[in-house]
């Protein structure tokens, strides 16, 4: 029955092929051992088709090749709390910064002059307490409110810097930074009677997965493609910096160094030396590079600075699938 199956098949593939000759001839000629040998080979052949298809359905996947690069999700943006609500003409917000948990600082320039909005808040009931002294015994000349709430401003020598503090809520200071403006207590109060509780944020381009009470992020720019975002490790006691990661349009500008693999992706490392500190520079794509440097050290190294654990500090990076920067550049 099996050889009948075979012959009708082989028939039937002889008949579509464009020279069909010798296989009709096989199966129809009078050579009944020429007819079995070749029965019982295609037979043969068929099994051991049948045994490799049935091996590799059986067979285990292998486990799929680990992806290159960098973890990446939509980060939470960090709060900024306050905004102004006016500012002289020609002002433009290039920088955010959000530090230990409860400091952000808010810059708008307009050529070389600066205004800064510095905000301090004491997170919750054991926070760090936010600073008085320096409005509550500021001399008579000096004193302001800003709202019907107690503020000052700081003495200084320079006519185009100025400082005006104030404290709008219970475990809150704000204060405005005025760099190279000019008459900066004649628009200081206007400025201050302008500022409100907002919703802003600003979206860090990676995360550390360091506790935030030691981590300082800040975005700085003048458009949204010239902005660099940098995070700075101030380790557990805020004594000194442990080291500064950030995305960067090229690689740490240090001479030496050699090749390291970071989650699959080929980057440099320089090691540590005491006027430079130490860096790793990764490679993201787009023009764009992951770079983490220790500081320099005049005592030896502070900070992770040598290889392995500069390593094991970026492949804990994970990038933010959803960073803003539109706020760069705009009022």
């Amino acid at each position: 029955m099996t050889e009948e199956l075979i012959k009708a098949a082989l028939a039937k593939q002889a008949h579509r092929a464009p020279h069909s000759g010798p296989i009709l001839h096989a199966l129809t000629g009078e050579r009944r051992s020429s007819r079995r040998t070749l029965v019982v080979s295609l037979v043969a052949a068929l099994v051991a088709v049948l045994a490799l298809g049935a091996t590799s359905l059986l067979a285990p996947s292998p486990p799929p090749a680990p992806v290159a690069g960098f973890a990446q999700r939509e980060l939470p943006g960090l709060p900024m709390r306050y905004d102004v609500g006016w500012l002289p003409d020609g002002y433009v917000e290039t920088s955010r910064s959000y530090a230990y948990d409860y400091i952000q600082i808010r810059t708008w320039a307009s050529g070389e002059s600066r205004i800064s909005l510095f905000v301090q808040a004491t997170p919750g009931p054991d926070g760090l307490p936010v600073w008085t002294d320096d409005i509550t015994g500021a001399p008579e000349p000096q004193r302001t409110s800003v709202h019907g709430r107690p503020g000052a401003f700081e003495v200084t020598d320079d006519p185009e810097q100025a400082s005006l503090a104030w404290l709008p809520a219970p475990k809150v200071r704000l204060s405005l930074q005025f760099h190279e403006v000019a008459e900066p207590r004649v628009i200081a109060p206007r400025i201050a009677e302008s500022v409100h509780e907002s919703a802003d944020v600003l979206t860090p381009q990676f995360d550390l997965g360091l506790p935030p009470e030691r981590v300082e992020v800040s975005v700085e720019g003048s458009s949204p493609s010239t902005a660099v975002t940098k995070a700075s490790d101030w380790n557990t006691s805020g004594s000194w910096k442990e080291f500064d990661a950030a995305v960067a349009p090229a690689p740490a500008d240090l001479p030496g160094g050699y090749e390291v693999l970071v989650r699959g992706i080929r980057g440099k490392f320089v090691p540590f030396q005491p006027k430079t500190g130490a860096a790793l520079s990764v490679p993201l794509g787009d023009g764009r590079w992951m770079v983490l440097r220790t500081p320099p050290a005049e005592y030896g190294v502070r900070g992770p600075g040598w290889e392995s654990a500069l390593v094991e500090v970026a492949e804990k990076i994970v990038l933010n699938s959803a960073t803003d920067l539109s706020w760069v550049g705009t009022r």
